[in-house]
């Protein structure tokens, strides 16, 4: 609103400046080559940035006593003698104020309650004095206005005219202190005299001093408060309380290539910010986001360090063919969230709708998640440092029985002796462990408390034409299991530089190193730490020994050893991963409101894997002597190019904006993998050192590219009725030529019903806005070459009497694919009410996935015999409501804001094509079919009615034979739900008796936090949760003695005892299962079952050190906290399994961590 009164020295300012940067510049040498800049001459240039820095300083104090001087000396014109030209009907107070400063040079002082109810005018002014026209203003507003020099001073009067004043004011010293809510020194404060350059900063204990005329206005800023105004009078002395901002509707949010007041945001955007993120202990990013947006859901099917992330679905799930995760796009460059620090992220925006996705139209079918990292300030430099150490527990861990009670369920089970009855004493009394062991290996294998530390550093500071945000950070996790650990090191440097001559350039460098470091077993295994090491803890029974007293090892059920000897081998995998990139971006300004930029991104990666399997000697029976070491290798190097052109005009109260642009993305992947196996010895593992038989060398290099050209327009009337229509031209490598591009448009409107005149008496109400949307977005993340025909190798033929290596066609590609296009609707209101101490947001959705990129599992050409690849077919739909809620207040010193969220999604299959898919019967696997009319991932079997109790039970109930041939007391007794005839017909039949059972993509999702503050203490609570899901467990994890595997405890207590016979037993009776299955284990609501929770997924209580104790040791803030992630959870799922774990027995169970952390800024 404020604007400079002086032409000649802002220009001499200017001038200066241009000839500074200039200087900069030229000794500023900037390497030609990123990678050099990256590893070698980061020193160097955070030096001379620190120079820089230093001139600024004192160049900036040089101008500011110029500035004082000459405006100290400067004419002030009288308001009679100012003409104005101007014409406006129908207008906002504000607007009017606003082309008044702009023709002017004065600048008006007012408050927003002084303004409000004020009605709208109309000005008719053709060079007609500034006296005037404010007379005229008077007369229809009821305001009268004041003159004090160059500032026009608004206030609300009870006469229909006002007296306009002239006065010259008195310059007086003016000094205060300024307190939060909690009456604390608040150091760091913004004091500025408003319409001026002229200003202060706060010390540490809140105080401040300067000289100001008498009638001007103090404006007082800081960070996440409501900014302050207070009038200069007689007095000398003005303390201020600051508020904290509660209020929204100022709030900015980042969207696509750009940002946007929220209040004008018609599309379906939800954002967080970092302080929702910061002080977690969560070693990737994405489970920190986990329930805090509606309509996105994070699934983390594990707690392995360094796979822990999860993957992210916005809105349910659009595809069952190509992959339905959502578009990241960090810094507006596309990545792997979970690659970044936690503590280097800003904000994160969720675009759900077309109208806001469709600006990324190639891959934003599944919706587009920004992530916006932090940049510097204008202000001096500034130390961080946030560390926390602590440790991680499983939050569910299966209880598995103890040897003696193995054998006697055995004996049941295989309804023999198997063991005698002295055998299972000598098990209970545990005298001769070596014979009779009792190895529980599943916690044999999961020993340990994760240790975990997490260390960041940060260093931000800069001024007008530089600021800096540099960040290097440590994290080190430990498994649950020996030698499990994942490490991780990231560096970033964000430089934003003001070139002079409308020019700024914005810089990002950022680096990442990873090591996952994993245990695995022997090679007469052959196999990875889930399926092998774990799968095999959660089968093996406790009888088997795992090791002697001597030091020997049980060889297992199967003589290769167990997980206790596998352990204990010289086996590894090393999982290196390295990251690094730069983005830039060079933004002219040649004109007000008009803005070209050029953006180019480089980002490198490197992916390496050891996996050793090592010989071991087990006793002096058994030795397995091979080995062998797989090596792995993957190079990726994606480029971006983009040009960006934007244009924002207002006239009277239309503002519109335009956006043009072109966008050119590259990745090339190259692959390497060389095997050997017989090692001479395990402590040499490299591949020279193994054998040349058998070893195999193989790699392929491959490169996908995507072109586009876009364009938005955005206009608005008033900021009450809101427009925007974006359009997008994708061009993708993945389709072949005649369906290589697509078109993806969309619209939306809104329409701010708050400032209507019928709401203007409602002092309650503070926003209400109606909005609504409809578009079309695409997906192409399928493979790289799915129209061109595989040729493979290895299909010899005869040839002049011998065999000769051939190749033949083994997939028949459908060269006429196209991509997969999603339409959305979107209808919502957002609300706030209280000035916004209360929100509430509800959202209707409907997304419409057609031509369906999927490749049959089983389908074969009937001409030419081989497997066909995918093809577009079938349609998906998502349809929900979203809802959103907060409030905040203080009561006295107390401050606290609870909210919450809550999603229902629908997901239907609509068309398949190709007929229904399902699983056999039988041995279900993960049960999951596709139905038209049901939702994906649906498990689909048989209705349960409790046991058969005995054999006139079974008489009197339908013919199970085909499904039961010969059932007995304790099996499974399934309805009888349909017949040929549409009714039950007395038999149970897979044709007509299985249906629906439930799915695995949760019906209802919800989030709730409640944050609170008092005086130095702090307390943050954030709880997630699901329901309306179904899981399954199966195998080794659900069925006892399957493989002559084991017996969980709430297996034998809860199975059907023929002694005393009940009809809903937890288990039925036990029996021996081999991988062919029994009647009892197909599929059937007995073993899916309602798998909703609810998490505590975090708690965090914080103190923050008095002023005067960080005084004494130099510090601007220090805060110590306890935090705690995933430490309560709640379920009715199967005992010791976390409902979110995938089924089956490759089980790492989701951790809690809890964690101490300290926050200081030096």
């Amino acid at each position: 609103m404020l604007e400079q009164p002086w032409p000649v020295m802002a220009h001499n300012a200017e001038t200066a400046i241009s000839v500074w940067v200039n200087i900069c510049l030229n000794n500023w040498h900037r390497p030609n080559k990123p990678s050099k800049f990256m590893k070698k001459n980061i020193l160097k240039h955070v030096l001379h940035m620190t120079r820089l820095f230093s001139i600024a300083f004192l160049f900036q104090c040089l101008t500011m006593s110029l500035l004082l001087a000459w405006n100290g000396n400067a004419q002030v014109k009288n308001i009679e003698d100012v003409m104005v030209t101007l014409s406006l009907e129908d207008a906002k107070i504000e607007s009017v104020f606003r082309e008044l400063e702009r023709s002017t040079g004065f600048n008006f002082v007012f408050t927003n309650k002084e303004l409000r109810d004020v009605p709208s005018v109309e000005v008719s002014s053709d060079s007609n004095s500034l006296y005037n026209v404010l007379l005229s203003l008077a007369k229809q507003t009821n305001l009268t206005f004041k003159q004090v020099d160059y500032n026009i001073h608004v206030k609300k009067t009870k006469n229909s005219a006002s007296v306009l004043i002239e006065e010259k004011a008195e310059n007086i010293s003016v000094s205060g202190t300024v307190t939060d809510q909690n009456g604390e020194p608040m150091p760091g404060v913004t004091v500025l005299i408003e319409g001026t350059s002229t200003g202060t900063v706060t010390d540490i204990d809140g105080r401040y001093s300067l000289n100001a005329e008498s009638g001007s206005v103090l404006v007082f800023s800081f960070v996440g408060y409501v900014n302050q105004r207070k009038m200069v009078g007689t007095s000398g002395i003005i303390d201020v309380s600051m508020v904290e901002d509660s209020s929204s509707l100022d709030e900015v949010v980042v969207v696509g290539y750009g940002t946007q007041k929220k209040v004008n945001v018609i599309g379906s955007v939800s954002q967080i910010s970092n302080q929702n993120i910061e002080n977690r202990p969560v070693t990737q990013l994405s489970q920190a986001i986990t329930g805090q947006i509606p309509g996105v859901t994070v699934i983390q099917r594990t707690g392995r360090p360094g796979e822990s992330g999860g993957s992210i679905r916005v809105r349910g799930v659009g595809s069952f063919g190509a992959t339905p995760d959502a578009l990241v796009l960090i810094d507006g460059i596309p990545g792997n969230m979970n690659d970044i620090n936690p503590e280097d992220v800003q904000s994160i925006s969720v675009l759900k709708d077309a109208s806001s996705a469709a600006i990324y139209g190639a891959r934003a079918a599944n919706g587009v998640i920004l992530v916006t990292t932090k940049d510097g300030k204008s202000s001096q430099l500034s130390v961080s440092y946030n560390g926390y150490v602590g440790f991680n527990q499983p939050t569910q861990f299966p209880d598995f029985v103890d040897s003696w009670d193995y054998a006697r369920m055995f004996n049941i089970a295989s309804e023999s002796n198997s063991f005698s009855p002295e055998e299972i004493e000598r098990f209970r009394r545990q005298d001769d462990p070596d014979n009779y062991p009792n190895t529980r290996f599943l916690d044999e294998v999961f020993s340990r408390r994760g240790f975990q530390t997490g260390h960041t550093v940060t260093i931000n500071g800069g001024n007008d034409a530089h600021k800096y945000f540099l960040s290097g950070g440590i994290l080190n996790q430990d498994g649950l299991i020996e030698k499990n650990n994942f490490k991780r090191y990231n560096f970033r440097l964000n430089l934003i530089s003001d070139l002079g001559k409308n020019f700024k350039l914005n810089t990002r460098v950022f680096g990442s190193q990873e090591e996952r470091n994993e245990p695995q077993a022997t090679a007469n295994r052959g196999g990875d730490m889930a399926n092998q090491l774990i799968a095999n803890a959660v089968r093996y029974p406790a009888i088997f020994l795992g090791q002697a007293s001597n030091g020997d090892f049980g060889v297992g059920p199967e003589t290769s050893g167990t997980p206790v000897s596998w352990l204990q081998s010289a086996s590894y995998l090393r999982n290196p991963r390295t990251r690094a990139g730069i983005n830039m971006k060079l933004d002219w300004n040649p004109l007000e409101g008009l803005t070209f930029s050029a953006i180019g991104g480089y980002t490198f990666a490197l992916l390496e894997q050891r996996s050793y399997l090592a010989s071991q000697r087990l006793n002096d029976d058994v030795f397995h002597g091979q080995s062998y070491l797989n090596q792995f290798s993957n190079k990726e190097i994606f480029q971006t190019t983009q040009f960006l052109g934007e244009y924002a005009k207002q006239i009277n109260q239309n503002s519109f904006g335009i956006l043009l642009g072109y966008s050119f993305e590259n990745q090339m992947d190259s692959f390497f993998n060389g095997y050997r196996q017989d090692f001479p010895s395990n402590d040499y593992t490299v591949l020279d050192m193994g054998g040349v038989d058998n070893q195999r060398v193989g790699g392929f290099d491959e490169e996908w590219a995507i072109q586009s050209v876009f364009s938005r327009f955005r206009y608005s009337y008033a900021d009450k009725y809101l427009f925007e229509s974006t359009v997008r031209y994708d061009g993708s490598s993945r389709f072949p030529e005649n369906n290589k591009y697509a078109f993806f448009p969309s619209m939306a409107v809104g329409w701010r019903i708050s400032d209507e005149g019928f709401l203007q008496g409602a002092s309650w109400l503070s926003d209400m806005k109606l909005k609504a949307s409809w578009g079309v977005l695409g997906n192409q993340n399928i493979g790289n070459y799915p129209y061109q025909t595989v040729l493979s190798s290895g299909r010899d033929y005869p040839f002049g009497g011998v065999m000769a290596t051939g190749a033949a066609y083994s997939v028949f590609m459908d060269q006429n694919i196209r991509w997969e296009s999603t339409e959305t609707i979107d209808f919502g209101l957002e609300t706030v009410f209280f000035d916004g101490k209360l929100s509430a947001d509800i959202t209707y959705f409907d997304r419409h996935t057609r031509d369906i990129l999927f490749r049959p599992t089983g389908s074969v050409s009937s001409v030419l015999g081989v497997q066909i690849s995918e093809v577009n077919t079938g349609e998906v739909r998502n349809s929900g409501l979203e809802f959103d809620m907060m409030h905040r207040n203080q009561v006295g010193g107390f401050k606290y804001a609870i909210g919450g969220n809550f999603t229902i999604t629908d997901n239907e299959v609509l068309s398949l094509g190709l007929g229904n898919v399902q699983q056999p019967n039988g041995m279900v696997g993960n049960g999951s079919n596709l139905f038209v009319g049901f939702p994906m991932e649906m498990y689909y079997g048989y209705k349960s009615d409790g046991v058969f109790l005995n054999a006139e039970d079974i008489q009197g109930w339908a013919n199970q034979s085909p499904v039961t041939p010969n059932p007995r007391p304790g099996d499974i007794r399934y309805k009888d739900l349909s017949g040929p005839d549409g009714v039950p017909d007395g038999r149970i039949d897979p044709t007509y008796d299985r249906t629906y059972l439930g799915s695995r993509i949760p019906r209802y999702t919800f989030g709730i936090n409640f944050n609170a503050s008092y005086k130095s203490f702090d307390l943050a609570v954030f709880g997630q949760g699901v329901t309306g899901v179904s899981g399954l467990l199966d195998g080794y994890a659900g069925w006892a003695f399957f493989n002559l595997g084991n017996i969980q405890r709430w297996q034998m207590d809860g199975r059907f005892d023929p002694e005393n016979p009940v009809r809903y037993p937890n288990y039925p009776r036990l029996e021996e299962i081999t991988n062919a299955g029994t009647p009892n284990t197909v599929l059937s609501d007995f073993w899916v079952v309602d798998a909703s929770y609810f998490r505590i997924k975090n708690l965090q209580v914080g103190y923050t050190l008095p002023t005067s104790f960080q005084k004494r040791v130099g510090l601007q803030n220090a805060r110590i906290y306890l935090s705690g992630e995933n430490v309560l959870s709640l379920s009715g799922y199967w005992p010791g399994w976390d409902p979110e774990i995938n089924s089956g027995g490759a089980y790492y169970p989701i951790l809690a961590t809890y964690t101490m952390g300290v926050n200081l800024r030096f």
